[in-house]
């Protein structure tokens, strides 16, 4: 029995990305509010990691997607009509 071929997850991998640099907004500014500045460059660091991963999952994504849904036929060859 074949195996189906397991396709890449990329809007995950986007919504995953999109998460922690959500994430380090919101520890970012409740870590201000209180005070405490210590870590402030990691989650600057955390913010730049997460929108240049989704912006990478998010393209890689639209090119292995092609314009066509997973379960759609491919478009015919113009060159094999006659």
């Amino acid at each position: 029995m074949a195996r189906r071929a397991e396709q890449r997850r990329w809007g995950i991998r986007s919504l995953l990305f999109l998460g922690l640099a959500a994430g380090s907004i919101i520890l970012s500014n409740w870590m201000r509010m209180t005070g405490n500045t210590d870590v402030i460059l990691l989650t600057f660091i955390g913010t730049v990691v997460g929108l240049a991963g989704a912006t990478v999952s998010t393209i890689r994504g639209l090119r292995a997607w092609g314009g066509r849904l997973p379960r759609e036929e491919p478009p015919p060859d113009r060159r094999q009509r006659s």
